[in-house]
């Protein structure tokens, strides 16, 4: 492997047509399950942490397939929907769906245009600034929609060297202002905490601070698994930086005092229950809910507002 391989830019674009694209899905602890929607395969993100390099291809960082007709698969697929009602859709749950791809293929835009139409409601999930492109699109929609970004860290230097594709803090705490001041739901999963990287005392603290002022009104995290591809991939970078304090807590965190959880290695409990008890402390004091609000009537219409429009004219949008 490129022991440099996390400052690489280029990436491979693949156009091809999908012949499903409505899924259903679990988290990773079995808690919930749901609709999703991945416009992508692949992210430039390049993030060190990535899961979903393991369970989707190799190369999940250096080529990304575009799956150009997923506004219209997802029109005939909404249309064999049987149920009336329906739970929100997830944008997505193993890629970027504002990654800059979008910018030129604006893949995610149609798709959101097609569950505005049907009356659909649905979460996004971003480590991008760039969202805010579609600000007015979202706006419109408010009552039935949230956004959810992915943010790790305030510290520039950390997060360009963990995710070095995805935008930076300071752009994400912008766009959620954004958002908030158009009413749309917003909030941030801090997640992974990286032990001895992100995981300071008063980091995410300061945080969940900082999201709070930005107009977060949620607020949830998770803790760094490493499975054998990842820790490759944080060995190497952790080394060559020469980050030496955050590669032996790793090492003591995971594989002396850690256990095994299917194919991945996590730290102790008492760690992980330290970690969310620091996070839901400060989300409490401002008053932000603890949590990603995936239940009815919590950030987004009740369920029974979720009814399925009958089918109407799309038009595909440039």
């Amino acid at each position: 492997m490129d022991m440099s391989w996390w400052r690489k830019r280029t990436v491979e674009t693949r156009v091809k047509r999908a012949r499903s694209l409505l899924h259903r899905y679990h988290d990773v602890d079995d808690e919930y399950d749901g609709l999703t929607v991945n416009p992508y395969v692949g992210c430039s993100h390049r993030c060190v942490y990535c899961y979903a390099t393991f369970e989707w291809k190799g190369d999940f960082h250096d080529i990304v397939d575009v799956k150009i007709n997923a506004a219209e698969v997802l029109v005939r697929e909404l249309a064999m929907l049987k149920r009336r009602f329906v739970e929100p859709v997830f944008l997505s749950t193993v890629t970027d769906p504002y990654q800059p791809i979008e910018g030129v293929y604006r893949l995610t835009r149609r798709i959101v245009e097609v569950l505005q139409s049907r009356g659909i409601p649905y979460y996004i999930f971003t480590k991008s600034a760039s969202i805010t492109r579609d600000l007015d699109l979202h706006a419109r929609y408010r009552d039935r929609c949230a956004i959810v970004w992915s943010l790790t860290t305030l510290d520039e230097g950390i997060k360009r060297l963990l995710e070095p594709g995805a935008s930076a803090a300071r752009g994400v705490l912008e766009a959620m202002r954004r958002f908030s001041e158009a009413d749309v739901p917003v909030g941030i999963n801090i997640d992974p905490v990286i032990p001895g990287l992100t995981d300071g005392r008063g980091r995410l603290e300061e945080l969940v601070e900082r999201a709070a002022d930005s107009g977060a009104r949620f607020v949830y995290n998770g803790v760094l698994r490493l499975r054998e591809d990842i820790w490759e991939r944080f060995r190497e970078l952790l080394i060559e930086e020469g980050l030496t304090e955050a590669y032996q807590r790793l090492v003591q965190l995971y594989f002396r005092d850690g256990r095994r959880a299917g194919p991945y290695r996590v730290p102790p409990r008492d760690y992980q229950e330290d970690i969310s008890r620091r996070v839901r402390k400060t989300s409490k004091k401002r008053g932000l809910y603890y949590g990603i609000p995936v239940g009815e009537g919590e950030l987004i219409a009740p369920a029974e507002r979720w009814r399925i429009k009958p089918l109407t004219c799309y038009m595909q949008q440039g």
